[in-house]
């Protein structure tokens, strides 16, 4: 199981999307204005390269019509895949990607180590991930899979592992009030419940993957 302890850092990678995705959701940052809006902000306030901040995001801005609903796509689709671990190896360095980008958008604004650290753990689950997925001795649903992570634990185990995780999430974001005052109840518990099903189909998921 020396593939655990990555495996632990791409579940939270997968519930820092999830949660990600319906926070932004409920704030209505994945509307045309919200989206806009947020990075005009956003660029009119970091310290990012003028480059990236007046040419780029004002790109981005511009086009939020097509963009907004890529993203929100897009970061849902990185933790449903993180979480279940299929193709962890490439999703995880995508992830990385886009947490530079966010992390280059918001220089100034926010403690520089706040997804600095985050892209760390990214690349290290990537880089883990990365060489099961590029075994071409294996076939390709297997490459896909990953090595195993839970190995002979039982199915009520898992069960238990999936309810925990999924309960821990709403747990943190209803501490933190996530989303802020007037939606961190429903984005805790619409998390909470999205990140423990897809726990669970990553627990069923395990048990056809091979050392």
């Amino acid at each position: 199981m020396t593939i655990l302890s990555p495996a632990v850092l791409r579940l939270m990678l997968g519930a820092l999307f999830v949660s990600t995705f319906f926070e932004n959701l409920e704030k209505n940052l994945y509307t045309v204005s919200g989206y806009s809006g947020l990075i005009d902000d956003y660029a009119a306030r970091n310290n990012a390269p003028s480059f990236w901040s007046d040419h780029f995001m004002k790109f981005i801005s511009d086009h939020a019509s097509f963009f907004a609903p890529v993203q929100a796509v897009f970061e849902l689709s990185l933790g449903v895949l993180l979480v279940l671990g299929l193709a962890s190896g490439v999703v995880a360095l995508v992830a990385a990607t886009h947490l530079t980008a966010l992390w280059v958008s918001e220089l100034g604004i926010f403690w520089v180590w706040e997804l600095l650290s985050l892209i760390v753990v990214a690349v290290v689950v990537g880089l883990a991930f990365l060489p099961p997925l590029l075994d071409r001795s294996r076939p390709v649903a297997d490459r896909l899979l990953g090595p195993p992570v839970l190995g002979t634990m039982s199915s009520a185990a898992r069960l238990g592992l999936a309810v925990g995780l999924g309960a821990a999430l709403a747990g943190v974001i209803l501490a933190a009030k996530t989303g802020g005052q007037a939606h961190y109840t429903q984005v805790a518990w619409e998390s909470g419940v999205a990140y423990g099903v897809l726990v669970l189909l990553f627990g069923l998921l395990d048990r056809r993957r091979v050392t």
